[in-house]
């Protein structure tokens, strides 16, 4: 046999080769697929902490806006003033509370995805 002559692999080396060229470019895959996590966790740890950012500095304004309030009811109105006051934020507070237990008492949890499936095995149920 010549040197210059090329040697054809069988099928066994064709498929080894194969499955390592796919099990290169999966891993190359997952190896993007986790960075890209771990940028994405990143970006939502960020988030995270600008949200909670900007809710502690709305309470800060919205406990100095109370205040101010108070004291404009208290030189105008005293007690009565702040008796009244105390009463529409408590009667506030229950409206909200009695809405969100409406909303979520009522939540269409996946709704659009539950009716896809019940449509998909009465479909299936009707050609068996």
């Amino acid at each position: 046999m010549d040197d210059n002559e090329t040697v054809r692999p069988g099928l066994l080396e064709i498929l080894r080769r194969l499955g390592a060229t796919f099990l290169g470019i999966l891993q190359s895959r997952l190896e993007l697929l986790v960075v890209e996590l771990e940028e994405e966790r990143h970006r939502i740890f960020h988030a995270l902490l600008l949200t909670a950012a900007i809710v502690a500095l709305g309470l800060v304004t919205l406990a100095m806006a109370a205040f101010a309030l108070v004291v404009v009811v208290w030189i105008e109105f005293g007690v009565v003033g702040l008796v009244t006051l105390i009463g529409l934020s408590l009667v506030s507070t229950l409206l909200a509370h009695w809405r969100l237990r409406v909303r979520l008492k009522n939540w269409p949890f996946l709704s659009g995805t539950l009716a896809e499936l019940n449509k998909d095995r009465a479909c299936l149920g009707s050609k068996i």
